[in-house]
């Protein structure tokens, strides 16, 4: 496992950048529900009075009953002080339902746009950005942020407004009744904010550095509990070993989060203590205040109430900003990884398609990110429109690699590749696309029906045409594959939903019949055979000049026999063309391509 690199965003803790960050969210909050934040500023508004107010009134309400006790004034007036008392409660529960209700609605609206907007931009990615490991912290960070973050923002930032309302509410009761209130509550009020500021950016670090090790715990937990994986586990008896892993970093995870916890109850409990021995003791002068005739009852009844009331509004009110600016500082991930651009730029040139391409390699030379050794170094290629060529080489020859150049996964470092005389950099990405189908060596096994896994290669025009799915199959020899499965083309495929899996042959044969599902003018097939098994390499043989009609095919393989579909073959050596020609041509050349179909054969007859 690789050590975690310790770094925190530089900027994170910059109070202009914070602003920044905030004024963002609240932008994006307010253009997404503007009618629901209004009616939660009025609801938080009516929230923080409230308190206050029906403090005030029980305070009156007190006051007019001792007044008839000792009196025996008037009783009527106790009916409106009821009646206030009994309004002032009913609107603040309903006050709070009503809140409740915006809060759900709002945090409902943003994380469906926030993670939306997310997957949205992670589509515009280029394949390099996901192949970075920071770039996967990065991602993982974002996911996490998304929209939970955001709608927390908003609910600590409407409760810290309804506390801090309350809470300058109920101080303002509380000085009417004893005026030193002011000279206790600020001085114990800031260094517990302070503690709690430093408590949430030590949170929010801590989630921060442990992201790679959250995703090594993804890791070990998914090679024991997915199909793909738990075979050669079990049978190599790592299921100790990974579980002794996981349960080290989680472990770990647990005690530092516990050094938080125990910094929290401490400094908590403290600050707590503090403030109501502070109240309590100026409760003890209104007491006497009471006795002596300088407080009245109402007063003495009130104050205990509020001033507990006081108490708990300022300590949510300080938990809640803080804890706002601990999202903030969460949200600055989000908005980091939204801001990330595509390295490859797409062109603006709209082409229309022809029924074969012309593909041109221009001196290409390429390096992956992060590598100095280059994978292909001045080549230099030409394929007619309508030509089946074949790219064979040892592995690490680059031919893989010139396939994800075809289809711009990346950009060459040197070179350029034309189709149909233009730079593929000029084309835009929708007009590129149209033109190319895929069979890569790692093929898409889509947790779909059968019929889906092939009218996903040309979903506008076939997902809701059944029958044309059926023609496609039937073309691409698939047909009777499907309808042997329970339910035909509506079974379900795949362990996560479904209950029926394929052969890694079935599930390329079901990849071959997508890519000549699109009606493209590029077909590029990389080891189309490399999981069938003899009888379906030569079916898909026999059918392959039909299913390739009126399109260029570069056909990547290393068996010999599916190379035989091709009208020249290209051989890759060290990243370079070494030969070229027909079968027969190069094999009368006895050079590398004659080496590699000589030990092909050999091992065929032993």
């Amino acid at each position: 496992m690789r050590k975690e690199r310790r770094k925190v965003p530089a900027g994170s803790k910059d109070l202009r950048d914070l602003f920044r960050i905030t004024r963002w969210g609240f932008r994006l909050i307010w253009q997404l529900s503007a009618g629901l934040v209004s009616a939660s500023i009025v609801l938080m508004i009516v929230r923080g009075a409230l308190p206050a107010a029906l403090a005030l009134v029980i305070r009156g309400l007190v006051d007019s009953v001792v007044s008839v006790i000792q009196d025996g004034s008037e009783s009527r007036a106790l009916l409106y002080w009821i009646l206030a008392t009994f309004l002032l409660a009913l609107i603040e529960g309903l006050s709070w339902f009503f809140l409740s209700y915006v809060r759900s609605r709002m945090s409902e609206d943003l994380h469906l746009r926030v993670s939306t907007d997310v997957i949205d931009h992670a589509m515009k990615l280029d394949l390099a950005f996901f192949e970075d490991s920071e770039n996967k912290d990065m991602i993982a960070r974002a996911r996490a942020d998304c929209g939970p973050r955001l709608a927390n923002i908003v609910l600590d930032c409407q409760n810290t407004v309804t506390m801090t309302l309350q809470a300058i509410s109920l101080l303002g009761v509380l000085v009417l009744i004893e005026p030193l209130v002011l000279a206790v509550v600020p001085p114990f009020a800031i260094p517990f904010a302070i503690f709690q500021w430093k408590l949430a950016a030590q949170r929010y670090e801590e989630q921060h550095l442990r992201v790679t090790k959250q995703r090594w715990t993804g890791y070990y937990s998914g090679l024991v509990t997915e199909p793909y994986s738990v075979p050669e586990t079990r049978l190599l008896g790592l299921g100790p070993l990974l579980l002794s892993r996981y349960r080290t970093l989680m472990t770990e995870f647990r005690d530092r989060d516990r050094v938080l916890h125990k910094k929290n109850l401490v400094g908590s409990s403290i600050a707590a203590i503090l403030v109501s021995v502070a109240l309590y003791g100026l409760f003890a002068r209104v007491v006497f205040s009471a006795v002596t005739g300088g407080a009245t009852i109402g007063d003495l009844a009130i104050f205990t109430g509020a001033a507990g009331r006081l108490r708990s509004a300022m300590d949510d009110a300080i938990r809640s900003v803080f804890s706002a600016f601990e999202h903030t500082l969460h949200l600055a991930n989000l908005e980091t990884f939204l801001a990330t651009q595509p390295s490859l730029m797409p062109g603006r040139l709209e082409i229309a398609r022809t029924p074969g391409s012309a593909v041109r390699l221009e001196g290409v030379g390429f390096s992956y990110p992060g590598s100095s050794r280059p994978v292909l170094s001045d080549v230099s290629l030409e394929i007619l429109p309508g030509e089946t060529v074949a790219i064979v080489g040892e592995n690490g020859a680059g031919k893989s690699t010139m396939v994800k150049l075809l289809a711009r996964l990346y950009d060459p470092d040197r070179g350029r590749i034309l189709l149909d005389g233009t730079d593929l950099r000029d084309h835009s990405s929708e007009s590129l696309h149209s033109r190319l189908s895929f069979v890569f060596q790692s093929f898409g096994r889509y947790e779909g029906s059968a019929g889906e896994n092939i009218a996903l290669g040309n979903w506008p025009q076939l997902l809701d045409r059944p029958d044309r799915v059926v023609k496609v199959a039937k073309e691409a020899g698939v047909h009777q594959l499907i309808e042997s499965l329970p339910e035909g083309y509506d079974t379900v495929l795949g362990r996560m939903f479904g209950d029926i899996s394929l052969s890694g042959g079935q599930w390329q044969q079901l990849a071959v019949a997508r890519a000549f599902a699109r009606e493209s003018s590029l077909l590029v097939l990389d080891e189309p055979t490399s999981n069938l098994d003899t009888r379906s390499e030569f079916e898909l043989f026999t059918r392959f000049k039909e299913l390739a009609k009126d399109r260029t095919t570069i056909l990547i393989s290393h068996r010999f026999s599916t190379i035989g579909m091709a009208d020249r073959i290209v051989v890759l050596s060290e990243g370079r063309v070494a030969e070229e020609g027909t079968h027969e041509g190069l094999m009368e050349a006895a050079g590398t391509y004659a080496a590699l179909f000589n030990l092909h054969r050999s091992q065929l007859v032993e």
